[in-house]
């Protein structure tokens, strides 16, 4: 539970500094914050044998639950977008001048790009002709997001140096915030490893066919 309540601490604090219908600025960390902060956080650990919250339902269903937070997460990390898009430009500002902006537009993409291969994971019969095994989109898919939430993470952490979340969070709750992110990093990141890195490591099982018997006996 430590885990969620990071999540829902990290984006509740992004909110209540952000203040959101203050300015059009403060729908942008308020927007991107509930995306990645909580609802792709979520999303992910819906898989989780040790920090899902509906564990003992079907392999299917979070599946399904897993779909449709991520998609609300995308819209609204694109609608974070398009708010400080648009924003910038009503103030005459150049665009991706910093390394959070430009962070956050690759990792916009690349959650774009994951969004897809879950649908195409899903609709796995569409790519048949591909001859990937759906075991490998799995663990592809499971990769990707992994790298999809470390480009997270670190778009959030560059986040917390701009000009803006200096003014509002110095001290003991700067560094409270930079510990709520860590925390979900970790989550994330043991769930993923300890799920399918065992799988790249396993051994070919042993030839236990008559067929193979004798071939091994003529060999030696």
């Amino acid at each position: 539970m430590v885990a969620h309540f990071a999540a829902v601490a990290f984006t509740g604090f992004m909110i209540y500094v952000a203040w959101p219908g203050s300015s059009l600025f403060s729908w942008h960390p308020t927007l991107m914050a509930v995306a990645m902060g909580l609802l792709m956080f979520e999303a992910i650990t819906v898989f989780s044998p040790s920090s899902s919250l509906i564990i003992s339902w079907q392999r299917p269903t979070k599946a399904n639950i897993h779909g449709y937070m991520m998609a609300a997460s995308l819209f609204a990390a694109i609608a974070g977008f398009l708010v400080i898009y648009y924003n910038k430009q009503l103030n005459n500002k150049e665009h991706f001048t910093t390394w959070h902006g430009t962070m956050g537009f690759i990792t916009l993409l690349w959650a774009c790009v994951q969004t897809l291969g879950g649908l195409l994971l899903k609709y796995n019969w569409l790519i048949k002709s591909w001859k990937i095994r759906l075991v490998d989109m799995k663990l592809y898919h499971a990769t990707s997001g992994l790298c999809a939430f470390t480009l997270v993470s670190v778009t959030l952490v560059l986040a917390l140096f701009s000009d803006w979340f200096s003014s509002v969070a110095t001290g003991t709750s700067w560094w409270g915030v930079f510990a709520l992110l860590g925390c979900l990093s970790l989550t994330v990141m043991q769930q993923v490893t300890t799920a399918y890195l065992p799988q790249t490591r396993s051994k070919p099982k042993p030839i236990t066919t008559k067929q193979g018997k004798r071939k091994e006996k003529k060999e030696k």
